[in-house]
C-alpha cells in the first residue's frame, strides 16, 4: 500500500480504539444520550472531516458527488428505496407507537449531518485513495466501516433494538450495499441520501426509546 493509504486505515483503526474507551466513559460520566450525542461529535470531528480533508478534498474524482447515473445503473436508486422500505419495516413499523414528534426533527437533524459526513469518509475517502486498487479498498472500508460500530454497542444506559449483535449486523449488511453501489458508480451521492433516509429511521428509534429529548433539553 502506498503511504497515503496506510495513513487512511490506520487513521481509522486509531479512531476504532480510542471510541472503545471514549464511548464508555463518556456516556457512564454524561449520562447515556448526551454521551452517545457527544461521542458522535468526537467521531465526525476526529475522523470524517479530518478525512474528507486530507483525503477526498481536492484529489476526488469528478463523479464521486454527482447524481448521474450510466444506463447500466438505473436500478440503484430503486434498490436504495427497497433498502430504506426494508430498515423501516424492520426497525420503525414496530415500534410507531413509541415514537414523537420532537424526537423526529433531533434524529433528522443527526441524520443530515451523519450520513453525508459517513458517506464522504468512508467510501468516498477509500474510493479515492484506493482508485487503483478497488477490491482491497472495498474490503478495507466495509470492514473498518463495519468495526467502528462496535464501540458504540459498549454505551452505558443506551438500549439498542435488537442488541448490539443487529446493531454490528446491520451496518455491515447496509455497509456492504452502500460500499458496492459507490464502487461500481464511483459516486457517494445515492448512498448518502439512503444513508441520511435509514439513519434518521433508526435515530428516530433510539432516540425516543432511551429517552433523547428528555436528556439533551432538545425542544424545537
Amino acid at each position: 500500500m502506498t503511504r497515503p493509504q496506510i495513513a487512511l486505515v490506520l487513521h481509522a483503526l486509531v479512531l476504532i480504539a480510542a471510541l472503545v474507551f471514549i464511548v464508555p466513559v463518556l456516556t457512564e460520566a454524561l449520562g447515556g444520550p448526551r454521551g452517545f450525542l457527544l461521542s458522535l461529535l468526537v467521531y465526525w470531528l476526529g475522523f470524517c472531516l479530518p478525512v474528507i480533508f486530507w483525503h477526498v478534498r481536492g484529489r476526488r474524482s469528478p463523479r464521486l458527488f454527482s447524481e448521474k447515473l450510466a444506463w447500466r445503473d438505473w436500478f440503484v436508486p430503486g434498490l436504495l428505496l427497497l433498502q430504506v422500505g426494508a430498515v423501516a419495516m424492520v426497525a420503525f413499523v414496530p415500534n410507531t407507537a413509541l415514537l414523537t414528534t420532537h424526537a423526529a426533527m433531533l434524529a433528522g437533524l443527526v441524520a443530515l449531518i451523519n450520513g453525508p459526513l459517513e458517506e464522504a469518509a468512508w467510501r468516498g475517502g477509500f474510493l479515492t485513495r484506493f482508485a487503483e486498487r478497488p477490491r482491497l479498498g472495498f474490503v478495507l472500508s466495509l470492514v473498518l466501516f463495519t468495526a467502528w460500530h462496535i464501540p458504540l454497542a459498549l454505551s452505558h444506559d443506551i438500549a439498542f433494538d435488537g442488541g448490539w449483535l443487529y446493531l454490528v449486523g446491520g451496518a455491515a449488511g447496509l455497509g456492504l450495499i452502500w460500499s458496492w453501489i459507490a464502487w461500481r458508480t464511483g459516486s457517494i451521492f445515492w448512498t448518502a441520501l439512503a444513508h441520511v433516509l435509514t439513519n434518521a429511521l433508526t435515530f428516530w428509534v433510539l432516540f425516543d426509546t432511551n429517552g433523547f429529548v428528555a436528556a439533551v433539553g432538545y425542544q424545537p
